[in-house]
């Protein structure tokens, strides 16, 4: 069984677009700054954050996700609209798990990659190991099912609290489903490690 290096975990979230309106001032940030400020931690959960509206400006901040200086950003939180293993980085633009898998191929160790999408994890579980042992992660986790906006970022944002106190990944998945398990049914939450 594979553990995180430490409990702490930074994040390091890639968040596309949620409408074509430009007065949508929806986004991630504002809740991943509420974690860094109000988090129960020791330290302070840091994040950086990149929109993200093409699939070349999708690679690019992936592969730079896995540069040494973010080692310690251990969740890469990818927030995005989804459907069954896939991700939709831009107009009319879809990323298959496959693709993704490939630009972070051997990259991803000590990570957990979550993706905050509707459906993204609704494939057969051989296809989530095989992202997850091509990639190295450490787990992977996100959605079955078709979530709404709040409900979701709020359970990503005690997912990413839950993964501060814990190294090894089935610590955190039995706290997500004792403490937040009606929410977790709901939206079909799913977490792949290695057991």
């Amino acid at each position: 069984m594979k553990i995180a290096k430490s409990k702490h975990k930074n994040v390091f979230c890639i968040e596309g677009n949620w409408t074509n309106d430009l007065r949508d001032r929806r986004s991630i940030k504002t809740a991943l700054e509420f974690l860094e400020h109000n988090s129960y931690s020791k330290k302070h959960v840091l994040h950086t954050h990149r929109q993200c509206s093409s699939k070349q400006e999708f690679e690019n901040l992936v592969k730079e996700s896995c540069l040494k200086r973010y080692d310690q950003y251990s969740i890469l939180y990818l927030a995005f609209h989804g459907n069954a293993g896939r991700l939709h980085v831009g107009k009319r633009v879809t990323m298959r798990l496959e693709e993704i898998a490939e630009m972070l191929e051997g990259k991803a160790a000590n990570k957990i990659i979550h993706f905050g999408s509707c459906e993204t994890m609704y494939v057969m579980r051989r296809e989530l190991n095989r992202f997850m042992k091509q990639t190295g992660a450490l787990a992977i986790s996100g959605y079955e099912n078709t979530i709404d906006f709040m409900p979701s970022t709020f359970l990503d944002l005690l997912y990413f609290q839950f993964c501060q106190q814990y190294q090894k990944m089935y610590l955190i998945e039995r706290d997500v489903k004792q403490y937040y398990g009606k929410l977790a049914r709901e939206l079909g939450f799913k977490m792949i490690y290695e057991k």
